[in-house]
């Protein structure tokens, strides 16, 4: 038990000053292997917080939970005041300055954020103390101005670090270890604005064993002062006047302990950099297995062997998950999208199915970039010659229509294209299609050439028949067959514009107009034409025969106006019909009439007969 061997005596004043109330707040807990003296100086301007209360108090609660001289768990209870303070829900933001100091009762350390201070004296000398985290502290450092004039610089209380704000940081001081007869006391700006640092230095120099003593002293001459304003005061007194001190047994158990622990983390230090050595060594053959299948698949893809390449990269890319490299197998597997890619285009172009070839390997061409550009000449080599194919067949397909049309000179110079593109690619076949093609046109053109009289002869007859036609269609709209009118102006029309001959086409042209106007106009009629015959029709399947007949008549007068000869002969068959209907009809009346007289004859007969039996 720490707190048993070694003896901390602590004694305090702190007093309101010129104040209404004491903002000012000191707590302490010594424990059986650490203690902890907090002192805080809240810094509100309203009179009635108690953020120095509220700060001490949470960290000693945190310090006896988990109590250690450790900076991070020191930060930790500083850390956790600070959150305090933030989220206390009072009318304004609490804040304090905050001086802590936490032992072992061995070692000490120190943390503070603000204006309040500690000291440690040792042999009746300053041994160690704090620094405010204000302007004017900055101010004495840079030398700008002196430490005497530090209690009384107008910046002293402007504070850069403090409980209680956003960003909380507070200086830790380092571990100090401890020594028989150290003092330690803490303070507030109550006391140093009123006394300075040598004055303190001086009375805890010369004091006793009691720090009762001394901190009387301190208040007697902060009183004398007589200052106008005096703010809250509080000094604490820490004499060590014994620190802990292990015992040989301990010393030599604690020594054999770390010599044990030393050989057992040696032996598990050994045996991990065994393992780390073997692992390594795993790990580096791995690596070179897997830069060797690399370097086989980039030599592959270089001499354009699709195939082995794959094989290469799917070996470096199982080396890569098993090395868990990411980075190596992302790349390797954009390798293999464009390996496989370019296989797969290649067994469509090998079967010359270029059309299905082509977005394979324009689709490659988007991966190529995350592959290191692998393969890039090969796939666009492999388009252009899709490209070149391409432009060869539609030169052909274009020449073909062109010579079709007897356009012979455009269609050779589409031949000679084709036959010169298929030439630079390499695309043996379309050169032999070129050259056929030619000799083709070739044969054509040299008849053309022969046969010069022959197409002025064929112009001239183009011509006749042109005027053939022309007298055709007017012979035709004269007798109203108005559709083969326009059949025959329009074929008048093609020969005329085929054999380059303008004359007389505008005349067609108002030719054509009319014949068009009258098909429209003997469009209604063939409507009215048609209506008639269906009435008809509905007539004579119910029997209507008189309107049958009548309707059937309508038609026939307009498809004779027409010129329709089909429906005229329609109408005739089909009035032919009705009409036959009707005589039979007749004939059944006039029948049904006759057996009518004949019965009433009969009858009367009959009864003549009756009426002389029952006479005689």
């Amino acid at each position: 038990m720490r707190k048993q061997n070694s003896k901390f005596n602590t004694n305090f004043i702190s007093e309101e000053g010129s104040s209404l109330k004491n903002s000012d707040f000191f707590a302490y807990a010594e424990l059986d292997n650490f203690a902890c003296y907090v002192l805080a100086d809240g810094i509100e301007d309203v009179a009635d917080t108690e953020s120095a209360k509220e700060a001490v108090e949470s960290i000693i609660a945190k310090f006896q939970e988990k109590p250690s001289i450790s900076k991070g768990k020191i930060h930790g209870y500083l850390n956790h005041a600070n959150e305090v303070l933030l989220k206390a829900e009072k009318y304004m933001k609490l804040k304090a300055s905050i001086v802590v100091a936490i032992t072992d009762y061995e070692s000490v350390r120190f943390a503070y954020a603000g204006n309040a201070r500690a000291k440690l004296y040792r042999n009746n000398k300053s041994f160690y103390k704090t620094t405010d985290t204000s302007l004017s502290s900055e101010m004495v450092s840079k030398e700008m101005i002196s430490e005497d004039a530090l209690s009384r610089h107008e910046q002293r209380s402007n504070l850069y670090a403090f409980l209680g704000q956003k960003g909380f940081s507070p200086v830790i001081s380092r571990k100090i270890k401890l020594v028989d007869t150290d003092i330690l006391i803490l303070y507030t700006k109550g006391v140093w604005e009123n006394v300075s640092e040598g004055e303190i230095d001086n009375i805890f120099a010369d004091s006793g064993k009691e720090p009762k003593d001394a901190i009387e002293k301190i208040e007697k001459v902060l009183l004398d002062k007589e200052s106008e304003y005096i703010d809250n005061y509080t000094i604490v007194g820490i004499y060590i006047d014994k620190v802990f001190v292990e015992s040989d047994t301990k010393k030599k158990k604690r020594r054999k302990m770390i010599l044990i622990v030393s050989i057992v983390l040696v032996v598990v230090i050994l045996a991990a950099v065994i393992a780390l050595y073997f692992y390594n060594r795993y790990r580096k053959e791995l690596r070179e297995d897997m830069n060797t299948h690399y370097e086989k698949m980039l030599k592959f893809i270089e001499m354009e062997n699709y195939t082995k390449a794959d094989t290469e990269c799917e070996e470096s890319i199982k080396k890569a998950e098993s090395l868990r490299d990411k980075e190596m197998k992302d790349l390797l597997y954009h390798y293999e999208q464009v390996i496989e890619g370019i296989l797969e285009a290649d067994e469509k172009y090998d079967a010359k199915s270029y059309k299905e070839a082509k977005p394979l390997y324009e689709f490659i061409l988007s991966e190529i970039p995350y592959a290191d550009n692998a393969g890039l000449s090969y796939v666009r080599k492999r388009l252009d010659f899709i490209a070149g194919y391409e432009s060869v067949n539609l030169s052909l397909d274009n020449g073909d229509i062109l010579f079709d049309s007897e356009i012979y000179d455009k269609a050779r110079e589409r031949y000679v294209d084709a036959k010169t593109e298929a030439r630079d690619i390499g695309y043996e076949e379309g050169k032999l299609k070129a050259e056929a093609k030619l000799l083709a046109v070739d044969q054509a053109i040299e008849k053309e050439n022969e046969g010069k009289q022959a197409e002025a002869d064929k112009q001239s007859k183009n011509l006749q028949s042109a005027n053939d036609m022309l007298s055709a269609g007017d012979e035709a709209l004269s007798k109203g067959d108005f559709l083969s009118a326009r059949a025959n102006y329009n074929t008048a029309k093609d020969i005329l514009e085929k054999s380059g001959e303008s004359a007389g086409l505008s005349d067609l042209e108002e030719k054509i107009s009319t014949a068009d106007k009258k098909i429209s106009e003997s469009e209604e009629e063939k409507n009215a034409a048609a209506s008639y015959a269906i009435a008809a029709d509905e007539a004579f399947l119910r029997g209507d025969f008189e309107t049958a007949r009548d309707n059937y008549e309508y038609a026939r007068r307009l498809y004779v106006k027409l010129n329709d000869e089909i429906n005229t002969i329609e109408m005739d068959k089909k009035l032919s019909d009705v009409q036959k209907r009707i005589d039979e009809k007749e004939k059944e009346e006039l029948k049904a009439a006759q057996t009518a007289v004949q019965t009433t004859q009969q009858q009367t007969s009959e009864a003549e007969t009756s009426a002389s039996i029952n006479a005689e």
